[in-house]
């Protein structure tokens, strides 16, 4: 790993990870670490976003940072367990709340790859996730990331869809939840976060009046589902 990318590693040491990461692509050095950011400034808008996929992927980090800073985010019987993630380490050592937060800023890097245009001339992005998955497996090793630090990040990624896919399905069910908390484990706390910070980035831009109070809802729901049934059903 060169310089450059130690610098992009040491910004997500840093409460403000977002403003860093802005102000190492002013001064021309983010694209030299990650050459798809030059062409996720070139897509993105469509009609559930009017801004490029660069410019929402940094708001989506800063609302996860100031959500970060918000005592009361979380109701109390979630709290305690959502920092105990983010505030551990994975088995190579690397931070948890680090490699979420390049997993947050990341998550719509596979979009340029999976840009399309219907007959009708409306912009799609189908599976810019899985897209985007195979392309931080190679970022990961580049950035000399261990390969449980790189599968992490890979997941956040690849499975950043989960919470809207649900929000727009409804689909709550035990056997559809199970599947993927045992796919997932605790990964998908960050998972969630992540699909919820990326869902009112996108709503907020939208519409700043809006309330995401259903969505917040939602993402509450999946979380207790997941600490207070799966994980006990699994301890028994």
């Amino acid at each position: 790993m060169d310089n450059i990318g130690k610098q992009l590693l040491e910004c997500l040491k840093y409460k403000n990870t977002s403003s860093e990461i802005e102000k190492l692509d002013k001064e021309g050095l983010l694209e030299e670490i990650i050459p798809n950011i030059k062409y996720m400034k070139e897509v993105g808008k469509c009609r559930y976003h009017i801004v490029n996929s660069f410019q929402h992927s940094v708001y989506t980090l800063g609302y996860f940072e100031s959500i970060l800073k918000t005592d009361e985010f979380l109701p109390k019987h979630l709290e305690k367990y959502v920092w105990e993630y983010l505030n551990s380490t994975d088995e190579s050592g690397f931070p948890i709340l680090q490699i979420l937060k390049l997993g947050i800023f990341l998550h719509d890097i596979g979009k340029p790859s999976a840009k399309s245009v219907d007959s009708k001339g409306v912009t799609h992005f189908k599976g810019h996730d899985v897209a985007g998955g195979e392309i931080v497996l190679k970022l990961g090793r580049d950035l000399g990331l261990s390969e449980v630090t790189t599968e992490k990040l890979f997941r956040y990624v690849r499975y950043h869809m989960f919470l809207l896919s649900i929000y727009k399905s409804n689909n709550i069910g035990r056997e559809s939840l199970w599947r993927e908390f045992d796919k997932l484990g605790d990964d998908v706390i960050g998972i969630i976060l992540l699909g919820y910070c990326d869902l009112v980035a996108t709503r907020n831009l939208l519409n700043p009046l809006e309330d995401s109070g259903i969505i917040k809802t939602y993402m509450e729901f999946i979380l207790t589902i997941y600490f207070h049934k799966y994980k006990t059903d699994r301890e028994i």
